[in-house]
């Protein structure tokens, strides 16, 4: 008993006098695990280390063990994917306090993973997807065919390295674009990248001058840079380590931690004088697990699930685009199908992209979907996929086709730059033109179709055409909505939307604000310039050239709801779900689902642009 106290005493002593030389992490080599300083704490061959803010973890095959070997953790094959995150069996473990706890499934598609404050981020099919509780947080599109954290920075590797900010991995922070590299580590304040042979520095977008040669992968304890044995200080200070950086435990600093405690327990509980008592030991054994009456074996737990029902306006999910919008996307219940100006039409659907679609050239006007997905392009060919991105069809016009093609459940309408109206007989796989005509050139809107099959189209001037006739002056309108055989001519610059009862709501620019004109009487004035909005039963959603979200009771003529979107452009409702579409796309939980006989700028979810409900 008294060997034990002068033992625990020995221990605390050595312990307080380690926190106070220790310099941030803990050192994983070929051949064992090391202080900075290059003295072994403990020899043998290990997976890996961890570290969960309070206690140090080496990792075997056969299980997770506390530095001292005297807690193994029964976790079998796990992979160290975060701080003090592991994966075995596609189960995601969080270490904490000499415990596991299974908190996830980590999805079978997805690869290079990397876990922060348990949202899983990895690779699937050049897509990085951040997953939380087994849904799709967000996602970014692009062929990257890597990507890296260190600290609150997530660096994507592709054509071009891209920066981006986790600290709140819900919200994913664009921060820079940098040339194309292969690894990345942030320390001090640095951002340090690689290409494979140098290690480049940054300070924020501008280059130091100073490089340094790369002698394996890049790690960081917050102060200082790791590569092979070249440790690199905040002060550009290069010093060569004795040992060969394989992995590494950091002990961030209290801004940097994930976890509230930062001193760290080393509990070496095999002294000087214990080592001395032992016997001689083979390499094979330097790394077996300790004596089985001092083994404290725990099984990991299972955590409970508890179903998160979204408040509302919650943001569910969001997927950022690597291209510009120009014609507004259609939604299928829960399917959101993208044009994009580089000629693309992306599929989205429960926050990540299924598939992408490259047409001839750049697509300007909407999707529209039917018995197919359409996409007009100015290459002057329509395109008809199918919902698995394939092509069924596709028919070249006369010239170049800006505007979005209408769909009235029976025929798919079509304006050419030249002012050609084509009537088109869609058979699914293959299609005809059953008949054309000229109208004046340029249309600044698409085909507006009535229950009778007429067909409406705005010229440059403004003159309004309906079938082969001009019917008069009505100028620059951004849509046509119609109501059985009624068409309601929108202000200039403005557009109108149609309630379930036939009332019209207006939306009419102003200098700097918009006012909705409900009927004949101003239902609110919006201090903004608004340029896309949708009818719900409980709402409406509107969108603006500031690329603000407001989102206004029916009933209470209030906001209850703004936010901002980068690049921000449409929205679209449909199935209890808010669509905002702009240089990423975001899905917000409203309880809500349109209301109207045109309740979206071209009629509904699908741009029908079409009186047919």
């Amino acid at each position: 008993m008294k060997k034990i106290k002068i033992w625990l005493f020995l221990t605390s002593i050595f312990l307080s006098l380690y926190s106070l030389l220790f310099s941030g992490a803990l050192v994983l080599t070929s051949n064992g695990i090391f202080d900075e300083a290059g003295n072994q704490l403990k020899s043998g061959s290990y997976a890996d280390i961890l570290f969960d803010g309070k206690n140090v973890y080496y990792i075997l095959q056969d299980g997770i063990y506390t530095l001292d070997g005297r807690t193994k953790i029964d976790i079998k094959g796990a992979q160290k994917v975060g701080t003090n995150y592991v994966v075995s069996s596609s189960k995601l473990y969080k270490i904490e306090n000499g415990n596991a706890l299974a908190i996830d499934t980590v999805p079978s598609n997805l690869k290079n993973i990397y876990v922060k404050d348990g949202y899983i981020i990895g690779l699937d099919k050049g897509q990085i997807v951040c997953y939380y509780q087994g849904k799709v947080v967000w996602s970014m599109s692009g062929s990257f065919k890597d990507f890296k954290v260190s600290g609150n920075y997530l660096a994507a590797f592709g054509s071009q390295t891209m920066l981006f900010n986790i600290s709140n991995p819900q919200y994913l922070k664009f921060e820079r674009i940098y040339p194309a590299y292969r690894d990345y580590a942030y320390f001090f304040e640095y951002h340090a990248f690689s290409d494979g042979t140098k290690i480049y520095i940054y300070k924020g977008a501008s280059r130091l001058s100073t490089t340094f040669s790369y002698r394996g992968p890049l790690f960081s304890d917050g102060e200082n840079l790791y590569s092979g044995n070249l440790m690199i200080t905040s002060n550009m200070f290069q010093k060569d380590l004795k040992i060969s950086v394989k992995s590494l435990a950091a002990f961030p600093t209290t801004a940097q931690s994930e976890t509230k405690e930062t001193t760290p327990t080393i509990s070496t509980a095999q002294t000087k004088e214990q080592e001395e008592q032992k016997t001689p030991q083979t390499a094979s054994e330097a790394q077996a697990k300790p004596q089985q009456e001092e083994e404290n074996v725990v099984k990991p737990t299972e955590a409970k699930e508890t179903p998160k029902t979204p408040k509302l306006f919650d943001l569910i999910w969001k997927v950022m685009l690597n291209d510009e919008i120009s014609g507004k996307p259609a939604v299928k219940v829960d399917e959101l199908y993208i044009p994009t100006l580089k000629g693309s039409v992306i599929k989205i659907s429960n926050g990540k992209i299924e598939w992408t679609y490259r047409t001839g050239f750049v697509i300007l006007g909407h999707i529209t979907i039917g018995n197919n997905i359409y996409a007009v392009s100015w290459d002057d060919t329509v395109y008809a996929l199918n919902d698995r991105g394939t092509l069924n069809w596709k028919l070249k016009l006369d010239s170049d086709i800006s505007q979005g093609p209408a769909w009235d459940g029976y025929n798919l309408y079509v304006v050419t730059d030249n002012g050609t109206v084509y009537i088109i007989k869609d058979d699914v796989k293959s299609a005809k033109i059953t008949s054309n005509y000229k109208t004046s050139s340029y249309p600044i809107i698409p085909p507006s179709i009535s229950l009778a099959g007429k067909i409406f189209v705005v010229d440059a001037l403004g003159n309004l055409w309906r079938d082969k006739s001009t019917l008069g002056f009505i100028g620059k309108v951004k849509n046509l909505p119609i109501a059985y055989e009624n068409y309601y001519t929108s202000h200039e610059l403005g557009f109108t939307l149609i309630d379930e009862l036939g009332i019209t709501f207006s939306f009419v620019p102003l200098e700097n604000s918009t006012q909705i004109i409900k009927g004949k009487s101003i239902f609110i004035t919006v201090n903004d310039v608004i340029v896309d909005a949708v009818l719900g039963k409980e709402y409406i959603y509107a969108i603006s050239s500031s690329k603000k979200l407001y989102v206004i009771g029916r009933d209470t003529k209030k906001i209850v709801f703004t936010d901002t979107i980068p690049g921000g452009k449409y929205v679209s409702l449909s199935n209890n779900y808010l669509y905002v579409f702009g240089n990423e796309v975001r899905c917000y939980y409203v309880k809500d689902n349109p209301s109207g006989l045109w309740n979206s700028l071209y009629a509904n979810p699908l741009n029908w642009n079409s009186a047919v409900k």
